[in-house]
Formats: structure tokens, sequence, C-alpha cells
């Protein structure tokens, strides 16, 4: 009787723990997972990535007008500081 009530404590007890509600997915361990939008970091990084192309490609241009032009390039600032 006693390894019954210990049985039934134990069950009790192990069934009030884990997750409750809706389970999520977890991320695969390889491969590449599903994008999650515009919050997700592969989607930040490919946009910033994007923007600098741009950005280069509209400086390289303007570069190239200005010294079609006969003018000196427009100045550029630095990305980072330097020491």
């Amino acid at each position: 009787m006693r390894t019954v009530l210990v049985l039934l404590a134990s069950l009790t007890a192990l069934s009030a723990c884990g997750l409750r509600g809706e389970l999520e997915r977890p991320v695969p361990l390889w491969g590449d997972p599903p994008n999650e939008g515009p919050n997700d970091p592969r989607t930040i990084k490919a946009e910033e990535e994007r923007q600098a192309a741009a950005r280069a490609e509209r400086e390289k241009r303007e570069a190239a007008e200005a010294a079609a032009r006969g003018a000196q390039p427009p100045a550029t600032t630095p990305t980072s500081p330097t020491p």
C-alpha cells in the first residue's frame, strides 16, 4: 500500500512539471532555420549589407561624376574612429 501511495504522489508531482500551453518548435541543430521575418538577425544583416552596397555604389558614382567635371571628389566620413 505504501508503494502505491508513493507512486501516486510521484506521478502527481511529475505531472505538474514541464511546459504548459502551446509548445514551440526548437531551432534545428544544423542547417538553416526558417526566417523569422523582419526581426530575424539574418534579415537585418542582409538589409544592412544591401544599404552599404548601395551607399558605396552611390559614392563611387558621385566620385566619377566629380572627376568628369574636374572637381575634387566629395570627402567621405570614416566608418570607424581612428586611434
